[in-house]
């Protein structure tokens, strides 16, 4: 498979930029790098696309979980084989099922 076309919508932006300020409360520097490792995870994702799991007892969508750093969940959808959509970037401390 061919590497597929990123695209992140905004509430996934939203969400880093969420994450992102939380960490920066305490360290500006690991929030920075923070953020990069979300850009490189997505670079993986788009090169690997089916790394993610589904989860049925999450939600019922059609989309993949992939885990990053024990306590972050990157919620994508493949589109027609082509595109690898960001939809959302949480936290395990979040109430994922209410949130989807």
């Amino acid at each position: 498979m061919n590497k597929l076309k990123l695209e992140i919508t905004s509430k996934a932006y939203n969400d880093i930029e969420t994450i992102s300020d939380y960490i920066a409360k305490d360290n500006k520097n690991a929030a920075v790098k923070f953020v990069k490792l979300f850009y490189k995870t997505f670079e993986t994702l788009c090169k690997n696309p089916y790394l993610g799991k589904t989860k049925e007892d999450f939600t019922y969508l059609d989309v993949k979980f992939y885990v990053m750093k024990k306590n972050y969940l990157i919620i994508y959808r493949i589109i027609d084989n082509k595109t690898l959509r960001i939809l959302r970037v949480l936290t395990t401390y979040q109430d994922i099922c209410s949130i989807l």
